[in-house]
């Protein structure tokens, strides 16, 4: 990360990185889960798996840019904890009208979801990484945050049409990353057009949210040593970085 960079997140407790994928792998992404929805006879669901689909996500799990960002924010020793996709649309009552929610916060789920800075390096707990596949304009709903709430010495949620909430827009191919002690969460979706984000959820190597072996399938897929070290279950002691990719 640049300094502008780690300034921004430091301030926001989020940021946004533009056309980190490009127009074709957004095609490819999409079509994926075009024919496996298809295949399926999706209707109603609003999360979905999509690691074991194509050695692509593995690929994305993997992005060399993206891991040096989040190297930043939690050091050499991390791990994906877990994965899922996101459909919203008007379409259908379930995907469209989720309740409008803010969670998460500093401290919050037994200390888990941190934010902090010591001897010039940032620590921070399970940090999401949202990649858009389709655009999200200003206004449409789905993810919400209040900016600079990950530094914040109270709990506190403020109402979702608070003035403190903000609904950021993306491109498809944009990233946006951010820590879960950050207050956030999803509000109704208004657009015509389909919600679809893919989220990948990473943490310190020695924290799960999830239970590890949940992750036992997808490492059996992994088709080298890097995919194989962000899919190692957590541990404190015996750990080793992980050989970081060159960009």
């Amino acid at each position: 990360m640049t300094e502008a960079e780690i300034y921004e997140f430091d301030l926001n407790g989020y940021i946004v990185y533009r056309d980190l994928l490009s127009a074709g792998e957004v095609k490819k992404m999409n079509d994926l889960l075009d024919t496996e929805f298809k295949k399926q006879d999706v209707q109603d669901v609003h999360s979905f798996s999509f690691l074991s689909l194509d050695h692509c996500f593995l690929d994305l799990m993997a992005h060399p840019r993206m891991l040096r960002i989040i190297r930043t924010m939690i050091g050499d020793w991390l791990r994906l904890d877990h994965a899922y996709g996101l459909l919203m649309d008007t379409g259908t009552v379930d995907r469209g009208q989720t309740r409008p929610n803010l969670h998460g916060g500093p401290r919050t789920d037994n200390g888990e979801h941190l934010y902090q800075w010591f001897d010039g390096n940032m620590y921070n707990g399970l940090i999401v990484a949202i990649y858009a596949l389709k655009d999200v304009n200003p206004g449409d709903g789905g993810f919400i945050c209040v900016p600079g709430s990950h530094k914040a010495n109270m709990h506190y949620k403020p109402p979702v049409d608070s003035p403190l909430v903000v609904n950021p827009s993306l491109r498809a191919g944009d990233m946006l990353i951010f820590t879960e002690a950050l207050v956030h969460g999803t509000t109704t979706w208004t657009s015509s057009k389909q919600r679809r984000s893919l989220l990948y959820k990473y943490s310190p190597g020695h924290s799960t949210w999830s239970a590890a072996d949940n992750l036992e399938p997808i490492r059996a897929l992994a088709q080298n040593d890097l995919q194989r070290d962000l899919l190692r279950p957590p541990s404190v002691g015996s750990r080793s970085a992980l050989d970081f990719p060159k960009i």
